[in-house]
């Protein structure tokens, strides 16, 4: 990262540490309960944007609306380290162990959540032959931009509007994918019951 010499005018370098408060999850495993209430944020879940979870009676680690969660350990070159997924909702998550939560009054919530999310300096810990153990003190030595709120909210608005573009964009194709599968199996079908041989030999 540059140093605050390079920076724009207003903006600065902090560590999360100075930034930002951080807390570790806690053990769900003997309160695992598929009737449960409460949902366990652990890294499937995380890496899974929210699509895989467990729950449990439990709730041993409160979640609140605006907090960052962050996976702490990941496989050699996984892509689940240092992933970040934004609660959107009180009272309905638990947070499991190897599982940090990040909080600040000093971002908007969306800028940290999208500068924080697989950053390169939390990344550059996995050395490709071990599994990944982020440590608390490799997390709070993270450099973090820090631009005035309204230059954050601003950065958020502009990402905000390009991943929706690349969002409609991917189910535009995935539509058209879709068409072609289907056009695909429409031409198998006729070959195997012989439309495609019958039409041509009526030409």
């Amino acid at each position: 990262m540059v140093d605050n010499r390079q920076l724009p005018v207003g903006w600065e370098i902090k560590t999360l540490g100075e930034s930002c408060e951080f807390y570790n999850g806690k053990a769900h495993e003997n309160h695992i309960d598929d009737n449960g209430s409460f949902i366990v944020v652990n890294s499937k879940f995380i890496s899974s944007d929210g699509a895989k979870a467990k729950k449990t009676c439990h709730n041993l680690f409160p979640l609140y609306k605006n907090d960052i969660v962050m996976v702490m350990s990941d496989v050699p070159k996984g892509k689940a380290l240092a992933k970040c997924y934004l609660i959107e909702e009180d009272n309905k998550y638990s947070l499991n162990q190897r599982i940090c939560v990040i909080r600040s009054n000093k971002f908007d919530t969306k800028f940290l959540y999208y500068h924080l999310n697989r950053h390169p300096y939390l990344l550059s810990f996995d050395n490709g032959g071990n599994q990944t153990n982020l440590r608390k003190d490799d997390i709070l030595k993270c450099p973090l931009y820090v631009p005035p709120l309204p230059e954050q909210k601003r950065i958020v608005a502009i990402a905000d509007e390009a991943f929706e573009g690349i969002d409609r964009a991917i189910r535009n194709t995935e539509k058209k994918i879709a068409a072609l599968k289907e056009l695909k199996q429409s031409i198998l079908q006729k070959a195997f019951t012989g439309e495609l041989t019958a039409d041509k030999g009526e030409k």
